[in-house]
């Protein structure tokens, strides 16, 4: 490579003869050395779409070449950038599903006796929410409370989801579940 005394590339090492940059000033804009061409390179890349195309083929190559050899220099690096990723092991994981459905079939089969009392009083206490409430919307007492009434439906079913859980939560304990 021929320098000029001003620590410039000479011209015949930046254009070409149609008036394009050559690949090493490409490669040198591409690797952010562009103190080292002379002045009107960068112009002509901002303003030709080939050598801007170009340019930037030639900072992708300069980027992966440095992720390669900074991969080279860690230990292990060049078996660890190469090596590709292992499929996900789909029927291993089916396995452990059936596995784990099958160990808890007998604690869900066990909790379902209780199910039906569970449902029938969680039943019982909706109706009798509901006609207490239908009785006193009907008596016009609350007339100006009708727009707390989803607020108040919210909490209802909030304080049954929390005694449905404290209730399960009891009979987990008590047959040595959780």
């Amino acid at each position: 490579m021929t320098m000029q005394n001003d620590d410039k590339l000479a011209p015949d090492l930046v254009w070409q003869a149609d008036g394009h940059l050559t690949e090493i000033a490409l490669t040198a804009l591409g690797d952010g050395e562009e103190a080292i061409l002379p002045e009107g390179a960068l112009a002509h890349v901002a303003r030709c779409q080939g050598c801007s195309a170009e340019l930037g083929q030639a900072a992708l190559l300069s980027l992966r070449a440095g992720e390669l050899l900074r991969a080279q220099a860690e230990p292990g690096g060049a078996r660890e950038a190469a090596a590709p990723r292992a499929p996900l092991p789909v029927s291993a994981i089916a396995f452990a599903v059936a596995i784990s459905a099958l160990g808890a079939a007998p604690s869900l089969v066990a909790g379902a006796g209780g199910l039906r009392e569970s449902w029938a009083g969680l039943w019982h206490a909706c109706s009798v929410v509901v006609r207490i409430g239908c009785a006193v919307a009907g008596s016009g007492a609350l007339s100006g409370w009708l727009t707390a009434l989803p607020w108040l439906s919210a909490a209802l079913l909030l304080i049954v989801g929390v005694g449905v859980a404290w209730t399960r939560g009891k009979q987990l304990s008590l047959n040595g579940g959780m």
